[in-house]
């Protein structure tokens, strides 16, 4: 008797999705808070964070791997996102990046190279929706980041860094940041949670 696996997400699926997807969201908005404290600093933590993040990714895709996991991972990071920080924009950049993801993969989630590419364009998505705004909505962004309790100083210190070729030289940057995360997460993979059986 042949035992059929389904390749569609179950209810253990969505708890283990839930559980890493708020983790990857809490770890990226920590790193973001502490390496945000200088704007010089601030603007690299897409990129920061993308290296121990893909960590979490590569043991999300691998441990689920099945279809939909990009999908309803960029639903409930935009949510938790959103939930704390009140952005659309990574809501936007979020789930559009997951689904380009999703489409990049292609069903293959045990595939390193076409994991890591997803990777990569779901860290450009969070560098792209954490400051385009500041680029292409100066003032709405500005008025909005005072008004939420933000030191003009340090608002204004980000107004003047960033602009279009500094916004493409951070989403580089986030990418360079996105490829050693993935890395990461494939030697841990390898050397860890296989050994442990965190995953099979």
């Amino acid at each position: 008797m042949t035992i059929q696996v389904s390749n569609k997400l179950q209810v253990k699926d969505f708890i283990t999705l839930g559980v890493l997807n708020a983790v990857f969201t809490v770890i990226f908005i920590l790193l973001t808070v502490v390496v945000g404290i200088f704007p010089i600093t601030g603007i690299f933590a897409p990129a920061i964070a993308a290296i121990p993040l893909g960590v979490v990714f590569i043991l999300l895709m691998i441990k689920v791997a099945k279809k939909g996991t990009l999908a309803v991972s960029g639903v409930l990071q935009a949510a938790i996102l959103f939930l704390l920080s009140g952005s659309w924009t990574f809501v936007v950049a979020v789930i559009s990046a997951t689904l380009a993801g999703e489409l990049i993969v292609g069903g293959s989630y045990k595939d390193f190279h076409r994991v890591t590419i997803s990777y990569i364009v779901l860290i450009c998505g969070y560098a792209l929706g954490s400051f385009a705004p500041i680029v292409f909505f100066t003032e709405s962004w500005r008025t909005a980041s005072i008004a939420g309790g933000y030191n003009a100083s340090y608002v204004n210190a980000f107004t003047e860094i960033l602009n279009g070729p500094i916004l493409l030289g951070i989403v580089a940057v986030s990418a360079l940041g996105a490829l050693l995360g993935a890395i990461l997460g494939r030697k841990m993979l390898k050397k860890h949670f296989l050994k442990a059986g965190v995953i099979s």
